[in-house]
């Protein structure tokens, strides 16, 4: 096979035909260096796009071990027309009532920020297993999904996700959920922590939470719920891209956008450590209706008391303002209605506002703003401009 790295390529970018994959298969059983070679090509690939696996002997293991079974994965949609819906966006064949798929996207980036592609399909979940494999599913679908070994990972039923704990740990195999704006999204962890997803937000956890390793350690990028299940053997720690809040067992929310200038962690119920990453010092217990605030520029901490329905309210599809400029709480709007805000009005942006919307209609808050300034503003699509 003269065209062993373009075959690779396609391999690793999910776009294999099944006769370029019997062909490379034959093409690893002729000489031993043709192995040392495929294992190069899949170092180089994930460590130019900063992907998972790291470990190309694992890709290199589930590669042979999915030309056996003939999938890596199952999705079980609800008919045939979500059959239909499905495979146009992410392309594939239809087996039996069941969707299979292989690896599928190319030059995806994982790590404990959000995944990202070019060619993400719109208002879906992503799930990203621990060898690279990313699955794609409609909020409204049921679906199994299934790792490269035909074993069960998690089962989703509409907007919730339960994971299905492996009964022989050897190692922690992480997955990662991506939530598209406008979404909101519930996980149930393998220890029976419930985690709440809010728009644009990503959490990166274990399949299995260890019981030999010191903590229970997930990732998050944007904003989340977290009602833990108490273990005083081994706490439970978000880590965020500047602080990390540790727990035994409680109820407590984190919002850490990249583009918000602070990462605020509110406590609901029980008590929290909040470090600052790289700083022993700078740390912040909290009880209930504290709020640790960060700041990324002054890279300080503080805390305030508050009122934490006002910083949960989203989990009821409610945006709740209290005396909160609209250059700030449009942020929040975007994420929740999943638009784009421009707006060229300076005593808008300046204006304070306290209120309560539920999320239904973008168009009923725009008008609330709009009669108490009196202001004009056109949608065109996702892209709102308000005019000065």
């Amino acid at each position: 096979m003269d065209n062993y790295l373009t075959v690779i390529k396609k391999y690793l970018e999910g776009d294999i035909s099944p006769s370029d994959r019997e062909a490379l298969q034959q093409w690893l059983t002729q000489d031993p260096e043709h192995e040392i070679l495929f294992k190069q090509e899949i170092k180089n690939w994930y460590a130019a796009n900063e992907e998972l696996p790291k470990d190309p002997n694992y890709a290199y293991n589930r590669f042979l071990h999915a030309i056996d079974k003939k999938e890596v994965k199952v999705i079980k949609p609800k008919s045939w027309s979500g059959i239909i819906k499905y495979a146009a966006v992410i392309g594939g064949m239809l087996l039996g009532g069941y969707y299979y798929t292989t690896q599928s996207v190319s030059k995806v980036k994982t790590s404990h920020d959000v995944v990202e592609t070019n060619s993400i399909p719109v208002d879906k979940i992503k799930i990203v297993q621990a060898d690279g494999t990313v699955t794609y599913t409609d909020f409204n679908d049921k679906a199994d999904i299934i790792n490269a070994n035909g074993n069960l990972i998690g089962k989703k039923d509409q907007d919730q996700f339960i994971v299905q704990p492996e009964s022989e740990v050897t190692e922690t195999r992480y997955l990662e959920i991506s939530i598209p704006k406008g979404k909101l999204f519930q996980l149930t962890l393998s220890d029976g922590t419930k985690v709440w997803l809010n728009a644009a937000s990503s959490l990166k956890f274990p399949q299995h939470f260890t019981p030999t390793k010191e903590n229970r350690m997930v990732y998050l990028k944007g904003e989340a719920f977290f009602d833990v299940t108490k273990n005083k053997a081994q706490p439970f720690i978000v880590k965020t891209e500047t602080v990390d809040v540790e727990v035994l067992g409680t109820q407590f929310n984190v919002s850490s956008y990249a583009e918000d200038a602070t990462v605020k962690t509110t406590l609901v119920e029980g008590a929290v450590v909040v470090n600052v990453q790289n700083e022993n010092t700078n740390s912040l217990q909290l009880i209930p209706n504290d709020q640790a605030i960060f700041s990324k520029d002054k890279k300080a901490m503080h805390k305030q008391k508050v009122n934490t329905s006002l910083y949960t309210s989203w989990m009821d599809k409610k945006i709740i303002l209290q005396n909160e400029s609209f250059i700030d709480a449009f942020k929040r709007i975007e994420r929740s209605y999943d638009v784009t805000i421009t707006s060229h009005n300076k005593r808008l942006n300046n204006t304070r506002f306290t209120g309560e919307f539920d999320v239904e209609n973008i168009e009923e808050i725009l008008k609330t703003f709009s009669e108490t300034l009196k202001f004009t503003y056109e949608i065109k699509g996702k892209d709102i401009t308000i005019n000065p």
